[in-house]
């Protein structure tokens, strides 16, 4: 497994601090390689025109890349994400614009995340009680030091990144072309942070 690319720049991670960049990096994660009418049908009212500028957007910061072997002709263009994964700390961004990059980035990636949670209970029902069942929630106190905290999180996304390998979908294949395996998206989000009681 290789590590994270670690983002330093603040123009780079300002490709993520717009809602629909975040939101077009996620489903093309979920679904896999997309042009822009597959990424419309689930943004809904989203303009076709919007939606290929942020494309452009993300692919100038290495967030997604072309595909063009999936195009059928010269007009179609297709969208991925590059294998590996990424990660960013607002400590590497130390001048007032970075911090605010960071920052912004950090507040729409929490937004989205609970986002994502109110809309799973409000439609948790429609789910199979298989599914229902599965879904899991927890939380925890823990002391532990800044150090601690660090192996922690190594750990974790050890972990993460060998359950998220299990149902990894080919980059070659079209959304349509990937086998059906019984798989459905599961999001898992954690935050560590201390606290005074």
């Amino acid at each position: 497994m290789t590590e994270p690319r670690r983002i330093t720049d603040p123009e780079v991670l300002k490709g993520l601090s717009h809602p629909l960049r975040q939101r077009l990096y996620r489903l093309l994660t979920q679904l896999g390689p997309s042009t822009t009418t597959i990424l419309a049908a689930h943004l809904d009212g989203a303009d076709p025109g919007q939606i290929s500028y942020h494309l452009r957007e993300l692919g100038k910061r290495g967030f997604i890349e072309e595909v063009p072997e999936l195009a059928r002709d010269r007009r179609e263009r297709w969208w991925r994400v590059p294998q590996g994964s990424f990660s960013w700390s607002s400590a590497d961004f130390r001048t007032p614009e970075g911090q605010a990059v960071a920052e912004a980035a950090f507040a729409q990636t929490v937004r989205d995340q609970f986002e994502r949670l109110e809309a799973y209970v409000t439609r948790k029902a429609e789910w199979s009680p298989e599914w229902q069942g599965a879904a899991t929630s927890t939380s925890t106190n823990l002391r532990l030091t800044p150090d601690e905290v660090r192996g922690l999180s190594e750990e974790l996304n050890s972990v993460l990144r060998k359950w998220a390998a299990l149902g990894r979908r080919d980059p070659a294949l079209r959304p349509e072309e990937q086998p059906v395996d019984g798989r459905e998206q599961v999001f898992l989000f954690l935050h560590a942070f201390p606290e005074q009681p």
